[in-house]
């Protein structure tokens, strides 16, 4: 039986709504800002979407909806403090959209990489940016310093940083 409309705006939208999410949190740094404007881009997506070209790529389509909703959110905010200037906003919007293809590449090494981690090494990275564990929570849980637990954590992060550069470029065939 063949898909329609509404199964496939709820399958692309859940299939991108991570990417989409990180796209519109990389020009509106505030968790809650960015959960705010992804439902409204959702929500204009779904306006929408009998103009969707099925040829093209929807994470693109679907950014530049979230752009204009990014930009509306920070008119409707004037006093909310702004990191960037409109023109570098689109700079950062053009930028993301240009290394598109090399960020998913970077995506796909993490999850690589991460899985060659021992688990309790895992379950710390998850611990922390997953769930959002405080420094001084995740200390006491672990039953380390605070000290020793950033020096785990910073070399955790490096050892990430180098196996998804390494894997990264063999993805991109260099």
């Amino acid at each position: 039986m063949p898909e329609n409309r509404t199964e496939r705006l709820v399958r692309l939208i859940s299939a991108n709504q991570d990417d989409l999410y990180r796209y519109i949190y990389s020009l509106l740094p505030h968790n809650e800002d960015a959960r705010d404007v992804l439902q409204e881009t959702a929500l204009a997506i779904t306006g929408k979407f009998d103009e969707y070209d099925t040829s093209r790529p929807f994470l693109p389509w679907a950014c530049k909806f979230a752009y204009h909703k990014v930009m509306q959110h920070r008119d409707r905010n004037p006093r909310r403090l702004r990191y960037f200037a409109p023109d570098v906003m689109e700079m950062l919007a053009g930028d993301r959209e240009s290394q598109a293809h090399l960020l998913q590449a970077r995506l796909v090494a993490l999850d690589t990489c991460l899985e060659k981690l021992p688990l309790a090494d895992r379950t710390l990275l998850t611990d922390r940016y997953n769930s959002r564990l405080s420094i001084a929570d995740l200390a006491a849980q672990v039953r380390q310093s605070r000290r020793t637990l950033l020096r785990n954590l910073q070399r955790l992060r490096h050892l990430l940083y180098d196996c998804v550069g390494r894997h990264a470029l063999i993805g991109d065939g260099r």
